[in-house]
């Protein structure tokens, strides 16, 4: 077996009528259940995680080979390990009242809680390599090795020694390990969301974005790619995956920007980058904003609202992007597609705005998240209903959603269960304080290098990992060590988000264009390393608002006014020197100095940036008078 056959994940497994009934089951349970809950009815937070973290571990073995090469039929390791996940959580059920009455460390724990404890852990385990891959794995084992055996180091990563009642007890029984904060976002908000975005999906919300997106920009020059931008990042806020939204919007936006003149690498590199982008846009930002909201406390609506203008900003940049390359390479209007307006669109499917408005007012109002997704869940059963007039027909599909929602969630579930382990290790040991310390040694008090290290190890932890847990460890990693230089923890923790959202395109392991590629029929190296240059001013824009704070209206209001005329000026300028294109093809003069341009108009001098501002602009009037 060669290396990659051996880091890489499971593949997906047919199974039978029992592994179906039994994913149904689950599916109903977990959907009807957690979207219970998110309406206030009361519900034991740990039992309901127990339960939770059992019915994913159940899908991620029942759907999942534990190798890409092994039989895709039903097999009794998986029926055994589903059975042993349900044995363990039922037992940490059934000791919930003893446990709770326990003192943590110093209360010693049973035989059984060591035995389920560790069934459990190992099952988060094999879980994870089969869903995600090893390379996640190895990574928490080192983490994990490091708690038992960094008492044997010398120097200032020496802990002192652990037994492993210890580190069970830290990892399972307190609330900073494996059932700690992203294990419980995963489940009471991370889930009803997902959920939404499926049923959404099944009653035709994603077709409801793709025929607005192509009546608005279908018919332009590089329509079909505009198409994509537009109708990936609509749906892409929903859905919270990067590779579900390539999979949904991509397969109908990827071929016909094929047909249309576009090469494979590209139509793929387009695709991955807009998708991506959904994890930052508002009102849901991919479920992340709401780890964020945990993690630092600060209000969802609050974190929705900062985000409105990056976001506006990276989607501008991705859309400019593919607009200077249509008229470099110089492609002709479309003509595909149905030739509908906007107005038509929205008048026969206006329906799908009520549960996003819905989700807009009640986060805004109540800051209640999650209410506000089982209340657009509901409302999109009254919309399914209206449209279809058929019970029948609106009842599958609502039941096809929930089953939809507990495969999409069974990622994210076992990667912010794995995750949960990962932060345990780190608070048992006090290694978040050590590689703060360590971040300070390599940038001793130099904000911009700092922030540097912090982007790196971001992207480096979320290799093939889901936004969501990719954030858990990073802002626990590399937050600290930002905010300590004196930056708000708004910013600092965006920053973050921003780099674990661009995790998905960043070679060699993204999962944006590797999904991507398999539509496109491309390399998906190649997609990844266009989508990284299409996507240059998302590498860019999250140091932007850090030194630049009022691109998150944060600040006066002549100080947002000019920061965010500023950072829309550079990402013009940005986009046209990356595609060497601004009213004609520039030559590499001209494409230097618009990207100095571009870097000196996000510079925190504000003399500097409204110098640059001006230079563009008379760049920019040369250029059209010029053509």
């Amino acid at each position: 077996m060669s290396l990659l056959a051996l880091l890489a994940p499971g593949a997906a497994r047919a199974g039978g009528p029992a592994e179906r009934i039994a994913i149904l089951v689950l599916g109903l349970a977990t959907g009807l259940g957690l979207t219970a809950i998110a309406f206030g009815v009361y519900a034991d937070r740990r039992v309901v995680m127990y339960l939770f973290l059992a019915a994913i571990l159940s899908v991620a073995f029942l759907t999942t080979t534990g190798g890409p090469t092994r039989p895709r039929g039903t097999s009794p390791i998986a029926w055994a390990c589903v059975a042993l996940a349900w044995m363990a959580a039922l037992y940490f059920v059934a000791m919930r009242g003893r446990h709770e009455l326990r003192l943590p460390i110093i209360d010693s724990l049973s035989t059984g809680d060591h035995l389920a404890s560790i069934v459990l852990v190992l099952l988060v385990l094999e879980a994870t390599r089969r869903t995600i891959g090893m390379t996640l794995v190895t990574l928490v084992l080192l983490f994990l090795a490091y708690g038992f055996l960094g008492h044997l180091l010398d120097g200032p990563f020496a802990h002192r020694r652990l037994s492993l009642e210890e580190i069970i007890d830290h990892l399972v029984f307190t609330t900073n390990g494996l059932f700690g904060p992203p294990l419980l976002v995963a489940c009471f908000l991370v889930y009803v969301f997902v959920l939404f975005g499926a049923i959404l999906d099944r009653v035709g919300g994603g077709e409801f974005f793709h025929r607005l997106a192509e009546a608005l920009v279908g018919r332009q020059v590089g329509g079909p790619a505009k198409v994509a931008v537009i109708s990936s990042g609509m749906y892409g806020s929903i859905s919270g995956s990067p590779t579900a939204d390539v999979v949904t919007t991509g397969s109908i936006t990827i071929p016909l920007m094929i047909r249309t003149g576009f090469s494979r690498v590209y139509a793929g590199a387009v695709e991955s980058v807009a998708s991506t982008g959904g994890a930052i846009m508002p009102p849901v930002m991919g479920t992340a904003a709401f780890m964020m909201s945990d993690f630092t406390g600060i209000a969802y609506a609050k974190i929705v609202a900062a985000s409105v203008i990056p976001a506006f900003i990276y989607y501008l940049a991705v859309f400019l992007a593919v607009h200077f390359h249509s008229r470099r390479v110089g492609l002709k209007p479309t003509v595909e597609g149905r030739g509908e307006s906007a107005l038509l669109v929205l008048r026969e499917n206006w329906l799908f705005l009520v549960p996003i408005g819905l989700i807009v007012w009640i986060v805004l109002s109540v800051d209640r998240p999650d209410l506000s997704a089982a209340v657009a869940i509901a409302a999109l059963g009254v919309v399914a209903l209206v449209r279809s007039r058929d019970p029948r027909a609106t009842v599958l599909r609502l039941r096809d959603g929930l089953v939809d929602a507990l495969h999409r969630a069974c990622g994210v579930g076992v990667a912010c269960a794995v995750a949960g382990l990962v932060v345990g290790t780190l608070s048992m040991t006090d290694l978040t304080g050590k590689i703060s310390s360590m971040l300070f040694a390599l940038a001793p008090g130099n904000l911009l290098l700092t922030l540097a290290i912090a982007a790196l190890v971001t992207i480096v932890l979320g290799m093939g990992m889901p936004t969501p847990a990719v954030y858990a460890l990073a802002a626990v990693l590399a937050g600290p060590a930002i905010v300590s230089l004196g930056i708000e923890t708004l910013p600092a923790h965006l920053f973050i988000v921003f780099f674990a959202s661009m995790s998905a395109i960043t070679p060699p392991v993204a999962v944006a264009a590797f999904a991507a590629a398999s539509i496109a029929n491309a390399n998906p190296m190649q997609i990844g390393l266009l989508a990284c240059r299409i996507g240059i001013v998302a590498f860019l824009l999250p140091f932007a608002f850090v030194y630049q704070p009022g691109v998150l209206l944060i600040g006066e209001p002549v100080q947002v006014v000019v920061q965010v005329a500023a950072a829309i000026a550079a990402t013009i300028a940005l986009a046209a020197a990356a595609e060497s294109w601004l009213g004609r093809t520039l030559p590499p003069a001209q494409r230097l100095a618009l990207a100095v341009l571009g870097l000196a108009m996000i510079w925190p001098a504000t003399w500097v940036s409204l110098g640059a501002l001006a230079l563009f602009a008379a760049l920019a009037f040369a250029l059209s008078r010029a053509r």
